[in-house]
């Protein structure tokens, strides 16, 4: 709005000083062709005002319902976010447990942050700037932090940063063998890359 009312004033200062000074060319017939150029150009600024994006403002928080779309991503008022600081896998990924037999570890960690959330209302506070239209958010269900939940129940894995947040929870999970911790599972990073890429690396829970 602050942007919007300095471009009026100077257009409103810019015409005022054609009417009230005008230059010599007036005299000559140049008075009307100056008052449309300012008229225009007013006109163009205005516009452009008006149709310029509002910055992304810092601590601006989502809340209602939300729909799963996987276990590190969610869609809450029509907005779709990232769960901080963790790789979670893809609802099509697939796993080992303990006993080397395969199953669908991405829609087990989508099931259970879903079952989770269950009807709660969801808030998050974007932290970082949107990619492709995605923002990463800090999301909470009550006091409860959802990443260090997913993290802490293995889950997910913490994302690789330093310092970390949920540093300690994934150190817990691995410790006691939760989910993907007690078998044998691709790194969701490698995994991802793995449809681009001919090498994918191993995470192994022991």
């Amino acid at each position: 709005m602050s942007m919007i009312v300095g471009v009026l004033l100077a257009c409103a200062a810019g015409l005022a000083g054609t009417v009230l000074c005008p230059p010599d060319d007036r005299r000559r017939g140049g008075r009307p062709l100056a008052l449309a150029g300012t008229a225009l150009l007013g006109a163009a600024l205005f516009g452009a005002a008006l149709s310029a994006s509002p910055p992304a403002r810092a601590g601006e928080f989502l809340s209602g319902s939300a729909t799963v779309l996987d276990g590190g991503s969610l869609m809450i008022a029509d907005r779709r976010v990232r769960l901080q600081a963790l790789s979670a896998p893809d609802r099509d990924q697939t796993c080992w447990d303990a006993h080397e037999r395969t199953y669908q570890c991405g829609r087990v960690a989508a099931q259970a942050l879903a079952e989770r959330i269950g009807d709660a209302s969801v808030t998050c506070e974007p932290r970082a700037a949107a990619v492709d239209g995605i923002a990463t958010a800090l999301c909470r269900v009550g006091d409860e932090d959802l990443g260090a939940w997913m993290v802490g129940r293995g889950y997910a894995m913490a994302a690789r940063q330093d310092p970390h947040p949920y540093a300690e929870a994934g150190a817990r999970a691995w410790g006691r063998r939760l989910g993907l911790w007690s078998g044998v599972f691709q790194d969701p990073d490698a995994w991802r890359q793995s449809h681009r890429l001919p090498v994918a690396r191993l995470a192994a829970g022991s």
